[in-house]
C-alpha cells in the first residue's frame, strides 16, 4: 500500500505544481528507503519499482521503461552498497548518503528530458535537490530512531 501511495503522492504533486515546482522523486525515495530499512523485501520492492516506473513513463514521459531502468539500477546499487557494509558502517550518515545518491541519476534524467540544457541543468538540479533533502533527513532520522530502539 505504501508503494502505491508514494507513487500517487509524487503524481499528485507533479499535477499540482506543473510548470512552477520541481517535484522530488518521492516514489524512488520510498522504494530505496524501504529496501534498506527492511532487508527481507527486496524482490517485492523491485517489482513495485518496475511497474511504478513503467506506469510513470506511460503517464508522463511517453518512453516506457526508462524510469524503470533508473529505478531498478538505483535500488539494486543501493542495496548492494548497503548490504556489503559491515554492521559498524551502517550509520545514519551513510544511510542518508546512499538514499540521497540514489536520486541523483533519475533527477538529472528528468531535468534533461524536461528541456533544460547547458548550465541551466545544474541550477534546476540543485533546486530540485533542495526539495528532496528534507525528505532524506527525515528518512535518516527514522533510521536513527530504529537503531536506537532495537536491541543490539
Amino acid at each position: 500500500m505504501i508503494y502505491a501511495l508514494s507513487w500517487y503522492i509524487q503524481d499528485f504533486l507533479l499535477v499540482l505544481g506543473t510548470g512552477k515546482v520541481l517535484v522530488p522523486e518521492v516514489f524512488l525515495l520510498s522504494m530505496v528507503f524501504l529496501s534498506l530499512y527492511r532487508p527481507g523485501g527486496g524482490v517485492e520492492i523491485i517489482w513495485w519499482a518496475f511497474f511504478g516506473g513503467v506506469l510513470w513513463d506511460l503517464r508522463w514521459l511517453g518512453f516506457p521503461g526508462i524510469s524503470s531502468l533508473f529505478y531498478l539500477t538505483a535500488i539494486i546499487t543501493s542495496r548492494w552498497v548497503w548490504y556489503s557494509l559491515p554492521a559498524s558502517g551502517k550509520t545514519v550518515t551513510v544511510f542518508s548518503l546512499i538514499l540521497w545518491s540514489a536520486n541523483l541519476p533519475i533527477s538529472l534524467l528528468r531535468i534533461y528530458l524536461g528541456g533544460a540544457r547547458g548550465a541551466s541543468i545544474f541550477a534546476v538540479y540543485f533546486l530540485q535537490q533542495s526539495y528532496i533533502l528534507p525528505l532524506v533527513l527525515l528518512a535518516g532520522l527514522a533510521y536513527g530512531w530504529r537503531l536506537k530502539n532495537t536491541d543490539a
